[in-house]
């Protein structure tokens, strides 16, 4: 059995009708967790294809590497259990129709 993670508890706000969840992504390195809208890619935009019926996928969810140090950043710890890469993101994609799922991750 693969090792267990440290737990933290997400609380869910819903965004307001014109704003963004993340105002200023590459400033809230650790900060830029969320669910649904648009993702912020760290880098070029990598929406993955349904295999089986060949449509993109729906964005989901972005979880950030969450423990990155700063002193903004009210979850920094070390050792980084949630450190993707340099200071990376896992993105979640779903084929409604076809109710599959896929990751994307990406790092500096």
């Amino acid at each position: 059995m693969p090792e267990k993670l440290r737990q933290y508890r997400m609380k869910f706000e819903r965004v307001p009708d014109g704003e963004v969840a993340i105002p200023n992504p590459r400033e809230m390195l650790g900060l830029r967790s969320k669910l649904g809208g648009e993702p912020d890619w760290d880098q070029d935009a990598e929406v993955p294809v349904c295999p089986h019926c060949k449509e993109q996928m729906t964005f989901v969810a972005q979880i950030d590497s969450i423990e990155h140090m700063s002193e903004d950043n009210p979850n920094e710890c070390h050792p980084q259990e949630y450190m993707f890469g340099d200071v990376g993101m896992i993105y979640v994609f779903w084929c409604i129709p076809c109710d599959e799922i896929k990751g994307v991750l990406q790092y500096g």
